[in-house]
């Protein structure tokens, strides 16, 4: 039988990307760079898009490799900052209109700080379970 990664190891490998990716995303385009977008072959590449591309398979080699290793800490890391990506934006998507300036109005930073907190708390209760 593998052994398995501990708990608040794991917790830690999500949380800390996770809190380090929503920060620093928000803190940039609210005091930086408010317009900078990523475009693709002509397209607005939102970031819950990357973050997408991030977590999906991420999570898939979490499923598949219980064991502690580099590919598994790597993934649960690349996990946290793509579920901050997605997160962040949920609400921002539904309740606006899609541009930079509705992305910092307060309907947006706060949607996402509840989705964040509840994702926060969500890993924390499992990891409480685990324990």
């Amino acid at each position: 039988m593998p052994n398995p990664d501990p708990p608040l190891r794991t917790l830690l490998l999500i949380l800390v990307p996770l809190l380090a990716t929503f920060i620093g995303q928000r803190l940039y385009l609210h005091l930086v760079n408010p317009n900078s977008d990523l475009f693709i072959a002509g397209h607005n590449i939102h970031h819950p898009f990357i973050g997408a591309l991030l977590a999906i398979p991420a999570a898939f080699v979490v499923a598949f490799i219980p064991q502690a290793s580099l590919v598994r800490l790597s993934a649960l890391m690349a996990l946290g900052a793509g579920s901050a990506m997605v997160l962040d934006q949920i609400v921002f998507l539904i309740t606006t209109d899609g541009s930079n300036a509705s992305y910092l109005k307060p309907i947006s930073l706060w949607g996402a700080i509840v989705l964040e907190g509840l994702a926060i708390i969500l890993l924390a209760v499992l990891c409480l379970i685990e324990s």
